[in-house]
């Protein structure tokens, strides 16, 4: 297995035990966090780390279950089935109690042994909608 799926898992696994400084860690400091959904990108490691801070505050028992893996040079592709209760405010929208299951396709660009940028592609609506916001 290729060095930069190797780090994306690591990353991803991170992610599921809520360990933001391991997952800060894989990044370098000026990584770009870019969830195209919700822009603008996050700049900087810190800013990535802030953001998951949020999401896992919002969504305490959110999990990501790795479908598909691929990678070509310097790039990784990860499928995600991503699941959790929105139990706290979560980017201004109040809690709702709600359970939001959502596909993701994270790419990971790895330069040096460590992610340079994560874009993440989801259907915002669908969150929306499975949060009660719409």
């Amino acid at each position: 297995m290729s060095e930069a799926i190797e780090i994306a898992k690591k990353w991803l696994n991170a992610m599921n035990e809520y360990d933001v400084d391991q997952m800060s860690a894989l990044c370098w400091e000026d990584a770009v966090g870019d969830e195209v959904a919700d822009p603008p990108p996050a700049e900087g490691s810190d800013r990535i780390a802030s953001s998951y801070r949020e999401l896992f505050a919002g969504f305490p028992d959110s999990k990501a279950e790795t479908l598909n893996i691929f990678s070509g040079q310097d790039q990784v592709l990860v499928e995600v089935r991503w699941s959790g209760t929105h139990k706290a405010d979560f980017r201004g929208a109040l809690a709702t109690g709600k359970f939001v299951d959502i596909r993701i396709a994270y790419i990971f660009k790895i330069e040096g042994g460590k992610i340079r940028r994560i874009t993440e592609y989801y259907d915002g609506a669908a969150v929306a909608s499975q949060m009660g916001l719409s």
